[in-house]
């Protein structure tokens, strides 16, 4: 951490729920999941163009014997810097990346999860952010790629507690760093976590901010996107205030 800042090293306005497939409100486009499988599938292709980096080298011979379980993908070392709103903290040391529609986001910034009473040890953080650089097929805008992300980390944060996401319309950044596109989305739970009832909050928002960096000969667009996730309410702990979302985002710069 240096300046305040975490680099990555190694509710908004309500929204009518909806499913994979309807429109976003206040979008007036259609978020097919094709357009999510479309973002991964280039994701993958713009790690050999050099757009993403996003995963490691699987190409090196290793010596005859029993299969090895498959390395975790590795999170993009270069997306963002942050600086972590009251509150929040640095990511626990090893602490897994946050994978959205198999793109490993490199955790910058958490707001300590609740534990006590009944509920389950090694609970989820009420607030995650996380970075990664995406690369964005021809076709696909930033902005649809924000809203497809956001749908896809509301999914991924809140794992196990039938999240249900609805996705607003895309907008400017938050702040006056580099130009990029926000989008916020809210989700609603269980409120179950591992199983257990209660344990987790039954409202979060999620906000994703989108930057283009890099344009490749096929058309497609290396994206530095930065996702947070956190806490709005009904859980056993504080909520994280609304704020937080918009304040890493306007902090997000690009890394030293």
């Amino acid at each position: 951490m240096t300046s305040g800042r975490t680099t990555t090293t190694d509710r908004p306005a309500p929204a009518t729920p909806s499913r994979p497939g309807d429109p976003s409100p206040g979008s007036g486009r259609r978020l097919r999941p094709a357009l999510a499988a479309a973002v991964t599938v280039l994701v993958v292709a713009g790690a050999v163009a050099g757009l993403g980096g996003i995963r490691p080298d699987s190409t090196t011979a290793t010596p005859a014997g029993p299969a090895a379980p498959a390395p975790a993908p590795a999170a993009e070392p270069a997306a963002f810097a942050v600086t972590p709103p009251p509150g929040w903290t640095a990511p626990t040391a090893g602490a897994p990346a946050l994978d959205v529609f198999g793109v490993p986001f490199a955790r910058l910034a958490e707001a300590p999860p609740f534990a006590a009473g009944d509920c389950p040890v090694g609970a989820a953080p009420r607030g995650v952010a996380a970075a990664a650089l995406v690369a964005v097929p021809a076709g696909t805008t930033v902005e649809q790629a924000a809203q497809a992300f956001a749908r896809g980390a509301g999914e991924s944060a809140y794992a196990g507690s039938a999240p249900q996401v609805a996705v607003g319309p895309p907008g400017p950044r938050p702040g006056s760093g580099e130009p990029g596109t926000w989008v916020e989305a809210t989700v609603r739970t269980d409120g179950t976590a591992s199983g257990a009832g209660g344990c987790r909050a039954t409202d979060g928002a999620v906000g994703v901010l989108a930057v283009p960096r890099t344009q490749a000969r096929d058309g497609s667009v290396g994206v530095a996107m930065l996702v947070v996730a956190a806490d709005a309410g009904g859980g056993p702990g504080d909520a994280v205030p609304r704020s937080a979302l918009t304040d890493l985002a306007a902090s997000a710069v690009r890394p030293d």
